[in-house]
């Protein structure tokens, strides 16, 4: 992250002579349209643009670059305050550093502190980019704080460094304005992007914020947890055009207990501001306590609860973009949390009587709202600053000195323990290494509440609407232990005070030593790691390999099947080097049976039903070295897939949106242009059958598998397709619901797709899908993959499920043979959203047993 630097104009102009410049132009001035007008919006180009103008025009204004987005744009944050405050900006990010984590620190020197600091306040705008509104209004509001002469808002500035983020989605904020321009004055004016608006995740960029995959997220944790230490995170987004106009804080139940009460506290506060404000402001339909809740930790400001920061959420309802739209009185409605009639009530008290709804209501809405976090973090300063010391010292005495989180450094799968470390302290915790390269988390330490909710698991708590009534389902997902996601170990440890001495800071380099083991003529790769579908692709650009049928002894050791063999050699060392693994050396080839192994030719289907799955699943093959391409519905149709590709990927989506293109019956589905209309149809799935028949293999992910399971069809069935047909509501199902958790499950390793898996393992679900096959002729042999244990009580590992009976001794992964070929069907999710590391191989192991010859 640098600041971009601008001239000094108004000085130049003093010595010069000449008169000093005038104002920095309004929004509206610069780019010569009225901003948040009808049919009006500023691209990110343009965006950026103006925020450079004003930080030349304004010595209140600097701009820092925080990376390159995805598709290699800069993306910016507004530093703004007052002239002083940013000439001494370095001092002010090293106590917002210093009372992040006060070890160390007496209570005097805290308030010393505190009374010395400013409040760093950040504003994210627009991650999702169709929710566009807080793009247009960041530069109105950073222009009027620019030129401000009144004593308020000089004296707001006076003690908060307001951090404005005017876009977290560059990329996609762009992909809708040049969609939205291209389609005025059309019937597709204001429809929805045909396609996701991030390169990879869509919507779900808003759901990587532990993980931290994604390029953004990453570069505005590093600027958030390692450079500014905001105390307060307020993230603006918009939501549907017929509930409330406008939900702030407080949020909804469930809380999540393991957070200081100080957040909760303190977002209820700033939240009621915002909330009279707005009514003061004569902008009815505001409600609080509804919808969004307090436990999930997966968006922005939601992974700030655990590490001291008051995050806020703001949602305005959406026009259609920036064309008006006008809501009738009938269409208006509650349900859901906290507000199940559309009526006046105590966190609802004026409702919104319908009518036009534009734009320019959208961003004063959110104006109203974001002056008055100012207003009111310049009037709680102190307070803000002493408590995100509080809530460090409270997490570091809520652990014990002598109490860590122990990473081996010998495990299974030693990459995925180093993974595990880096990303936590990616996250902004503190990790050290012991002697014997083992990694240690603190329990006492200023994110302990934190690593808690990261590495230990969740039990969502029942929370019902009414005595009786089926359970409220979570805002998102149930679970995120991330051990169990990502395959890694992670137990609780004692450390005497001997050991404790010898620890020292994580360093980037910390990784496992990879290497060749011995002098041996055949290098032996495993399957166990998560690195290694990786590094076998990289070994198979260069040259071929072959696979082990079965297991083999040599040299008193036991290698299991799967294992890959190549010629040992430097280039095979430095790729075993530059992936973390340790391959070892054999004198000769082993007498077992082998299969030669080819680079797979992989297709991922994309249908025009905007699928974060597809999104999420190309992005992790690109990660991990697999060559692919994406497969529209018109090339299925025109069949002979068999002649271009082994492996073919239908991602997360639904029956009827493949073969039909449409949503569930009951689900209005907007109309799209021509070029992006179309489904498998008919003619599709029959070329998807003939492809397996040919000897190609067919993988679903999760729901895809009724595909062909219904139109192949298949001997298997899901015994779970009732609760599957009801959908996801705001309440949860009473005879099954698993609404995102994390399960215990049985695989079998001797199949070639659960090669180096463990016997016993974890995996996420997150929908009623699983298989009951049945017995059939020589033409449908199938094998079960994966299966859930016996004992409904054994089945939970992390989260929540209501009828985990209905999964005793169901199938969880089968493989059928058809014709020629293969189909794989994953009930549950092995590579949800880039986060379930540890599943991540059987999808790597079915795209090369497609091209893997016996």
């Amino acid at each position: 992250m640098h600041t971009l630097r601008v001239p000094a104009l108004t000085l130049l102009a003093a010595l010069c002579g000449a008169p000093a410049p005038a104002e920095p132009p309004s929004p509206s001035q610069f780019l010569k349209f009225t901003v948040g007008a009808d049919r009006q919006l500023a691209d990110y180009g343009q965006i950026t643009a103006y925020f450079k103008a004003l930080a030349a025009g304004s010595a209140r204004v600097q701009v820092e670059n925080l990376g390159p987005t995805t598709q290699g744009r800069d993306m910016i944050m507004a530093v703004i305050s007052s002239e002083a405050n940013l000439k001494n900006k370095s001092r002010f990010q090293e106590i917002a550093r210093k009372l992040a984590d006060p070890r160390g620190l007496s209570e005097a020197q805290v308030d010393a502190l505190a009374k010395e600091g400013k409040a760093i306040v950040l504003v994210t705008c627009a991650i999702h980019a169709s929710e566009i509104g807080a793009t247009q209004m960041a530069m109105e509001w950073a222009h009027a704080l620019a030129t401000a002469k009144d004593p308020e808002t000089l004296r707001r500035l006076d003690k908060v460094i307001l951090l404005l983020v005017p876009s977290l989605n560059p990329d996609g904020q762009v992909m809708e304005t040049e969609y939205y321009r291209k389609n005025l004055g059309t019937k597709y004016e204001g429809g929805r992007l045909p396609y996701l608006y991030h390169p990879y995740v869509g919507h779900d960029n808003n759901r990587d914020w532990y993980m931290l995959t994604q390029k953004e997220s990453l570069a505005m944790n590093r600027a958030a947890y390692h450079t500014w230490f905001p105390q307060v995170w307020l993230d603006e987004h918009q939501m549907g055009a017929t509930g409330p106009r406008m939900f702030v804080p407080p949020y909804a139940n469930p809380v999540a207990k393991e957070v200081h009460p100080l957040v909760w506290r303190t977002v209820d506060l700033l939240g009621t501001t915002m909330s009279l404000r707005l009514e003061q402001g004569g902008k009815g339909g505001v409600a609080y306590g509804v919808m969004f809740d307090a436990y999930w930790p997966g968006g922005t400001k939601n992974t700030g609860w655990w590490k001291n920061v008051v995050g806020l959420l703001t949602e305005v309802a959406s026009a259609r973009l920036a064309t008006p739209i006008n809501v009738d009185p009938t269409e208006l409605s509650g349900g859901g949390k906290g507000l199940v009639e559309y009526k006046a009530q105590t966190n609802f008290p004026s409702p919104w009587k319908g009518g036009p709804w534009r734009l320019r209501d959208i961003m004063d809405y959110e104006r109203i709202a974001s002056d008055a976090l100012l207003e009111s973090c310049a009037n709680l300063k102190e307070d803000l600053l002493r408590n995100r010391a509080r809530m460090a010292q409270a997490a570091i005495q809520a652990g014990n000195p002598a109490s860590y989180y122990r990473i081996p450094a010998k495990q299974a799968d030693p990459v995925a323990g180093a993974r595990l470390a880096h990303l936590l302290a990616e996250n902004g915790a503190d990790v050290r290494v012991g002697k014997n390269g083992d990694f240690l988390v603190p329990t006492a330490q200023p994110l302990g509440r934190f690593v808690k909710e990261m590495l230990e698991p969740q039990r969502y708590p029942e929370i019902r609407p009414i005595p009786g009534a089926p359970p409220m389902a979570p805002y998102d997902v149930a679970a995120w232990t991330l051990p169990m996601m990502m395959g890694s170990e992670a137990v609780k440890s004692s450390l005497d005070s001997a050991e404790r001495e010898t620890l020292r800071p994580l360093k980037a380099e910390d990784w496992p030593s990879g290497g060749l083991d011995g002098k041996g003529t055949v290098a032996v790769l495993g399957r166990g790691s998560v690195a290694s579908g990786a590094m076998l692709n990289a070994l198979l650009k260069v040259g071929g390999a072959q696979v082990a049928l079965a297991p083999f002894e040599q040299g008193g050791r036991r290698f299991e099947a799967g294992s890959v063999l190549v010629p040992a050699s430097p280039a095979v060392e430095a790729l075993a080097k530059q992936h973390h693994l340790r391959l070892a050396t054999l004198p000769q080839e082993p007498k077992v049976r082998l299969g030669a192994q080819k680079a797979p030719r992989v297709a991922l289907y994309r249908p025009w039903s905007v699928s974060m799955d597809e999104g999420w699943t190309r992005w992790i093959l690109e990660q991990h070295g697999f060559s692919f391409r994406n497969l529209a519905p018109k090339e299925v149709q025109a069949g002979k897939l068999r002649e271009a590709f082994d492996a073919i990927v239908l991602p997360d989506v639904g029956k009827s949106l493949l073969v039909e293109g449409r949503f569930a019956p009951g689900r209005f589905q907007e109309e799209l242009p021509p070029e992006f209309q179309g489904s498998l149809g008919k003619e599709g799935v029959k070329a998807l059958k003939e492809f397996v028949e040919q000897g190609g293999t067919l993988v679903a992910l999760a729901s895809s598998a009724d595909l062909p399971i219904e139109e192949f069809p298949l001997p298997v069935r899901n015994p779970l397709a009732s609760s599957a047909s009801a959908g996801r509501s705001a309440t949860m199902a009473e005879d099954f619901n698993c609404p995102g958790s994390i399960l215990h499950m049985h695989f079998d390793p001797s199949h070639p797709v659960a090669w180096g898996m463990p016997k016993e393992g974890f995996g996420f679900l997150d929908h009623p899908m699983a298989f009951q096959t049945s017995p059939s002729g020589p033409q449908n042999q199938r094998a079960v993959i994966a299966a859930y244990p016996e004992d409904a009580r054994d089945i939970l590992a992390s989260g929540w499920i209501r009828g985990a009976e209905r999964l005793e001794r169901r199938a969880a992964a089968v493989a059928l043979q058809v014709g020629k070929g293969r189909v794989v069907l994953f009930g549950f999710r092995v590579q949800h959203r880039a986060q379930t590391e540890g599943t991540f191989k059987l999808l790597f192991n079915a795209l090369h047993w497609s091209a893997l010859g016996e």
